[in-house]
């Protein structure tokens, strides 16, 4: 029995407080709801013997309003129960898929990193502008003291290549390759802490606070010959971007300059006669024409060493390959840097000086002779002389001129006497004149 009929407004409001409790102490179950209603629903004057029997009074609206309230509750109970492990379902994979999202933002921003320095070692020429692009690329792969350790020629020393710009360099004791366990060991080694036991023994000895480190081995033309080294606070680990980025320009700078190094010996080969280590005649001529693109005035002398042939006859061809191989050293030891020495074929030589006239180039040709007779004296070898014709790049615009009047003047000296130099005579109306020799200069 319904002592009284409940307000509708008050009903409703009873409701929501009802629902409000229920959630607080967390019982979101079908029966806790329902429980709840009745209670409430008691307390209004209506008599439930059963959760889900409510007896009523004469009103059929009150009828139709408690089916209502209990389909409804009964609906929003199996909806928050149901919903709890859908939204907490839909939050892992949102969290799966940020995760995803973000792996694959660092994976195209590593590609795109990658592409850029391959772009850039590949459009450098030489074994320098590589390293520059390495500078480059430290600093936008690790925020920290980085450098580039290279070996040099003789492999047995390290020495600082490359580092960024406006950054110290983290300034690695080690001396030689081998020196160093990651091109040792050929692979990464991280290092944690300076402190820690198993750290590298030349990082352990740096002053200042704990740090850690990486070193990433590059390989050179299939030889470990260098190191990326890079350091930072021993609180701060060393992420898979910062690692997969020094491995890749590792494997890249290391690529390239086995590629630069090998074209270079290729080259090198290519213009070089095997016998003497000297420039050959193609070599000499593509330095010539430089010269003349560049619009340096240069002298020029053919240089022949005296009864070669005798010499050959005499005493054998590999005495003749000695005095040849001796004859360039007295060579590269008297000539400038710049300057450019090559063997034209046979006994003969070219000696290009660069910035300077006939007259200019004269007391250098006759060092060269001076520098021969002290080197002969000391070899093991029988003693020779060198003849010398000169001339410069006023004579004409064309090599060939300049060679021929040089060649003539190297001829004149043959036929004074040998073992002088001769200069050529400037050329008049387009003809190149024989010449007359110069005097050598008083002794000092």
């Amino acid at each position: 029995m319904i002592p009284a009929r409940c307000n509708r407004r008050a009903d409703l409001d009873g409701i929501v407080l009802s629902f409000a409790v229920v959630i607080e102490q967390g019982a979101l179950d079908l029966q806790s709801l329902i429980l709840a209603l009745s209670s409430y629903w008691s307390d209004c004057g209506c008599v439930i013997q059963q959760p889900y029997d409510l007896e009523l009074g004469e009103g059929g609206g009150d009828v139709l309003v408690t089916t209502a309230v209990h389909v409804g509750a009964a609906g929003l109970a199996l909806f928050i129960t149901s919903a709890r492990p859908i939204r907490r379902d839909l939050f892992a994979q949102r969290a799966l898929l940020r995760a995803n999202e973000a792996e694959m933002v660092e994976r195209v921003e590593q590609q795109a990193f990658l592409r850029d320095l391959n772009d850039a070692l590949d459009m450098g020429e030489t074994e320098t502008d590589a390293l520059e692009v390495t500078a480059r690329a430290l600093r936008e792969a690790v925020a920290g003291p980085a450098e580039l350790l290279l070996a040099d020629a003789s492999r047995a020393h390290l020495t600082r290549a490359a580092q960024p710009e406006g950054r110290e360099a983290p300034g690695c004791g080690v001396e030689t390759p081998w020196g160093c366990p990651a091109v040792r060991r050929g692979r990464t080694l991280q290092f944690a802490d300076s402190t820690h036991l198993s750290t590298c023994p030349r990082l352990a000895d740096r002053d200042g606070p704990p740090q850690s480190a990486i070193c990433v081995p590059v390989t050179i033309l299939g030889t470990p010959t260098a190191v990326i080294h890079a350091t930072g606070p021993a609180t701060e680990g060393w992420t898979p971007v910062t690692i997969g980025r020094l491995e890749g320009l590792a494997a890249q700078v290391g690529t390239r300059l086995g590629v630069l190094r090998a074209m270079a010996k290729s080259q090198l080969q290519a213009e070089t006669d095997p016998l003497t280590g000297l420039l050959n005649r193609r070599a000499m001529e593509e330095r010539v024409r430089h010269l003349r693109d560049a619009g340096k005035p240069f002298a020029l002398a053919m240089a022949d060493l005296d009864h070669f042939k005798r010499l050959n006859d005499s005493f054998g061809h590999d005495t003749g390959d000695r005095a040849l191989r001796a004859f360039a050293r007295v060579l590269r030891e008297a000539v400038r840097e710049g300057d450019v020495v090559a063997r034209h074929g046979g006994e003969e030589f070219v000696i290009v000086l660069p910035d300077v006239d006939a007259l200019t180039a004269a007391p250098v040709l006759h060092r060269i002779r001076e520098q021969l007779k002290q080197a002969v004296g000391t070899a093991l070898i029988p003693g020779f002389t060198v003849s010398i014709g000169l001339a410069d790049s006023t004579f004409s615009s064309d090599l060939t001129d300049v060679l021929r009047a040089a060649d003539h003047a190297l001829m004149q000296a043959k036929a004074d006497g040998r073992d002088r130099l001769v200069i050529a005579d400037p050329p008049s109306a387009g003809r190149i004149s024989p010449l007359a020799p110069v005097p050598e200069p008083e002794p000092s």
